[in-house]
């Protein structure tokens, strides 16, 4: 009789620990402060240029364009961007030729509060012109 109690507690124990654990998940999730229209604005577009210029720090976004590596474009902006934001990064020439042949994007752009950030690039190496456009959103 007393295995069969140590049984049910063991049962009861763990039960209660599945709980603890949801619950924990449930209280954890990301709150977010909410904006007005222009105050998100401002802010993904201070955001998404200081990810931009970090990007461009030493000549690399120019470097990396001039290469063709867009999953290392790709990889850096998801690192620099913080969880929640979707994006979508387009890079042309000079003359407004689409140059990224895969795309450049991480979720979904269907909200209401979506800012496109441009930003020229000169390749040092090769003098070569970039325009690279950013379009950001929360994820909310």
């Amino acid at each position: 009789m007393h295995r069969c109690r140590q049984g049910q507690i063991r049962v009861l124990e763990a039960f209660l620990a599945v709980i603890v654990v949801f619950g924990a998940l449930l209280l954890s999730r990301p709150i977010y402060a909410s904006y007005d229209d222009s105050a998100d604005q401002e802010i993904l577009y201070s955001i998404g240029m200081n990810a931009l210029m970090h990007l461009d720090q030493d000549g690399d976004l120019g470097r990396l364009i001039s290469q063709r590596n867009w999953t290392e474009i790709s990889s850096r902006l998801s690192i620099l961007l913080p969880i929640g934001f979707s994006y979508n990064l387009t890079v042309y020439d000079e003359e407004l030729n689409i140059l990224n042949d895969s795309p450049i994007f991480s979720g979904d752009l269907n909200a209401k509060s979506i800012v496109s950030i441009q930003y020229v690039i000169v390749d040092r190496e090769s003098l070569n012109l970039y325009i690279v456009r950013l379009q950001l959103a929360w994820v909310k």
